[in-house]
């Protein structure tokens, strides 16, 4: 993994270092290539399933898309899949088509849940990844013993490590996200979940069956990214209950569904499944520089305590 080049044994100079910062280590032509394939796959799929003849799922499949860019490359290349996405949908699947103009009801609000959920991606991803940067910043900082700035985070890490005599037996605790309290951590699962059902009840009640789990994919990123891999799948399930229970054309039942409700539902569970992975994926990187940090600190600290400990006997060489 990326972050691996800044735990390995190879020092970095601490004026001149090696490295670009996450995730500009990677070239700008992988990056922005990586958030354009990304688009054309979804583009692709979309088509293929549907063609331009049918007004459904419009930017359904553009989401991952974007997930997929911001994981990747950053804000840059997330910003750029979201906006492809959006002026490829509008111009090829929203009538009328070729043509972007004035959309009615409808097809605005199509646009407006696509445009909040991708930006909402972006900016949570973005937000790891300057975790991320921070934590790179202060290893290297750790490791050349140079004095500089810290982010708020890093240093929440190391006065809740300096608290503990014992800082290997307080990691587990102390990473991220784990420092936050349980009873938050799954409660904003839950809040996120509540509030996307009454945002969804509140707009279309119970018998109109479009987007049936419009705001339970925003719920299930805000799960993840604040409380980890668990809260998010709690979110993601309670959603796809909720909306499958409450929002489909089978009201308030769980039992078979009609074709389009059922790429409703595997569309729901790819997307949040994966937004759940990826931003699970940027906490293990988080948490990897947290005990690269914590290990450099600590094997730090040990010779210096041992050569200055007040009364420590000296050693004398052996005569021959």
């Amino acid at each position: 993994m990326a972050s691996d080049n800044l735990i390995g044994e190879k020092p970095l100079h601490p004026v001149a270092p090696a490295y670009r910062a996450w995730p500009y280590r990677r070239s700008a032509a992988s990056r922005y290539g990586v958030a354009v394939l990304a688009v054309v796959a979804a583009f692709a799929i979309r088509y293929l399933m549907y063609g331009d003849l049918q007004n459904r799922l419009v930017f359904t499949f553009f989401v991952p898309a974007a997930i997929i860019a911001v994981w990747y490359g950053g804000i840059g290349p997330g910003l750029v899949a979201t906006v492809l996405g959006l002026v490829a949908g509008d111009y090829f699947f929203l009538t009328p088509r070729y043509s972007p103009g004035s959309l009615g009801i409808r097809q605005s609000l199509a646009v407006g849940v696509y445009a909040v959920t991708t930006a909402m991606c972006v900016i949570l991803c973005e937000r790891l990844h300057a975790l991320i940067r921070e934590f790179e910043h202060a290893l290297e900082q750790e490791r050349h013993h140079v004095a500089g700035k810290l982010g708020a985070a890093v240093k929440a890490f190391i006065d809740s490590l300096e608290h503990h005599p014992s800082l290997a037996s307080i990691h587990a605790t102390v990473s991220w996200p784990f420092q936050r309290p349980v009873p938050a951590r799954y409660g904003v699962a839950v809040g996120m979940v509540i509030l996307a059902f009454v945002l969804r009840y509140w707009l279309f009640g119970t018998q109109d069956y479009r987007f049936p789990f419009i705001f339970f994919v925003p719920a299930a990123m805000v799960a993840t990214w604040f409380g980890g891999m668990a809260p998010g799948l709690l979110a993601t399930a309670a959603g796809l209950m909720l909306g499958d229970y409450f929002f489909l054309s089978d009201h308030e039942a769980l039992g078979p569904v009609r074709e389009i409700e059922r790429i409703s539902i595997g569309m729901y569970a790819v997307t949040t499944m994966l937004c759940v992975m990826l931003i699970e994926d940027l906490h293990n990187h988080i948490r990897r520089l947290e005990h690269a940090l914590e290990h450099s600190r600590h094997h730090r600290q040990i010779p210096h305590a041992d050569s200055s400990a007040p009364g420590s006997p000296a050693v004398t060489p052996p005569s021959h």
